[in-house]
């Protein structure tokens, strides 16, 4: 029994500020459960291949 936990930049749903929101995704068993995180963030400013944060310069 895995349980694996990300964090994901849910990019199809944008907000009314142009932003994207943080959402952690919790894998038990087969089953993913999606829960926002009450933060969001630029597509620029996140690595979607890394799933990390991409530092501004």
């Amino acid at each position: 029994m895995a349980t694996t936990v990300n964090i994901l930049c849910y990019k199809s749903k944008t907000l009314g500020n142009g932003e994207h929101p943080l959402m952690v995704c919790v894998c038990m068993d087969g089953k993913r459960k999606y829960k926002s995180l009450g933060v969001s963030v630029k597509a620029e400013h996140w690595n979607f291949e890394k799933n990390i944060p991409r530092c501004p310069e």
